[in-house]
């Protein structure tokens, strides 16, 4: 028995996926074939392609005078440079594209369930612990960058004879960060829309609208701690400090 589908998801997976359906076959997946294209996969594409389609395509070529919509783009930049700098030090800037874009797709798949039609992918575990999960290589993968086998005082401290009661605790740590991360994001979203969806059928045709414009805020401060988190750990996998 399959979950009633979005319309979105229905057109997505009509158009493209016999499509789809072959190309994993030839490689011996085999998928659905009522929804090769899960409903949170679709959405979470859909979120990708209006931050690309924003801040890719929309922003302005910069000018000496700025304009309004300029001026919009350059306090996004600002906010997050402000961001990093301030938790990851001077060279905070350089990691603005991976912060701000885990913000902006984060707040735009928050945002879905406030919109007929639509619901929040960020409502399916699979979708914050996939961005948990990529934070938690790309923090590791920075430190090692830069700190190559220094990096292992990370885990095990400056001194080796605490060591082996060291490397137990900070793995464990480390480890339990991409679940904190989304089990933290993936709560709070579930939560509030199913209270939402609740108090909409309870008082009917009124909606909710307080309820609703309390979501709009905690969806961005969802988007914010994430974001913050994945600077903060940032910080400590690059920072002078080994």
């Amino acid at each position: 028995m399959h979950e009633e589908s979005l319309w979105i998801v229905k057109e997505f997976n009509r158009i493209l996926g016999p499509f789809i359906l072959k190309a994993f076959a030839y490689l011996g997946i085999h998928l659905d074939p009522h929804e090769p294209v899960p409903q949170h996969v679709v959405l979470a594409l859909l979120a990708s392609l209006v931050v690309i389609l924003i801040f890719g395509f929309l922003a302005p070529r910069p000018k000496f005078h700025p304009d309004r919509r300029q001026a919009f783009f350059e306090q996004v930049f600002l906010f997050f440079d402000s961001l990093n700098r301030e938790i990851i030090g001077e060279e905070g800037r350089k990691y603005i594209p991976i912060v701000g874009s885990l913000f902006l797709f984060i707040i735009v798949m928050n945002y879905f369930g406030l919109f007929p039609g639509l619901s929040a992918p960020t409502m399916n575990i699979n979708v914050p612990a996939g961005m948990a999960i990529f934070v938690f290589l790309y923090y590791n993968l920075q430190g090692i960058k830069k700190h190559k086998l220094g990096y292992i005082k990370q885990f095990t401290g400056e001194y080796l004879f605490i060591a082996p009661l060291m490397a137990p605790i900070e793995f464990l740590s480390h480890l339990s960060r991409p679940l904190s991360l989304s089990i933290r994001l993936f709560g709070n979203i579930t939560a509030e829309e199913t209270l939402i969806l609740v108090l909409a059928g309870l008082f009917a045709p009124l909606l909710p609208v307080p309820l609703m414009a309390l979501a709009i805020i905690t969806g961005g401060l969802q988007a914010y701690i994430f974001s913050m988190l994945t600077a903060v750990y940032l910080s400590g996998a690059v920072g002078e400090e080994h």
